[in-house]
């Protein structure tokens, strides 16, 4: 296998495994709740990091969204599935709720812009991710 096949299976293999990390800790968590076990801010500060270099990557993005438009799709995908996370947990913990109901406004309004932005510009074309 040359060097840069290699590092193409690599950067996929890498990315699946973040998913299933990704995918545990939303369970652990829960896990760790029901089995009333100690609850570290490692799990914050994961979330944040995560948060953070999706900003990164969003904003890198923006110097060639041809080339680089999965990168806000994720994202839009995963504002959306935020705002309705951030709006069910601002729902249930009133001390949290203009907080979250900000962010989930937010989350909710900001892909649908981008969603409409994208298609109007004709990026969202059959084929734009081939």
């Amino acid at each position: 296998m040359k060097k840069e096949e290699f590092l193409v299976w690599f950067i996929k293999f890498s990315g699946i495994l973040e998913i299933l990390f990704g995918l545990c800790i939303i369970f652990l968590t829960s896990l760790m709740d029901v089995l009333e076990l100690p609850n570290f801010p490692f799990w914050e500060w994961s979330f944040g990091l995560s948060l953070a270099f999706m900003g990164v990557l969003l904003w890198y993005s923006g110097r060639n969204l041809k080339k680089y438009l999965i990168i806000p799709l994720v994202s839009i995908f995963f504002r959306l599935i935020l705002a309705g996370i951030e709006l069910y947990v601002a729902l249930t913990v009133p001390k949290m709720f203009y907080f979250l109901l900000g962010g989930a406004i937010y989350d909710f309004f900001s892909p649908l812009l981008t969603i409409i932005l994208l298609k109007q510009l004709n990026y969202l074309h059959k084929g734009s991710l081939s």
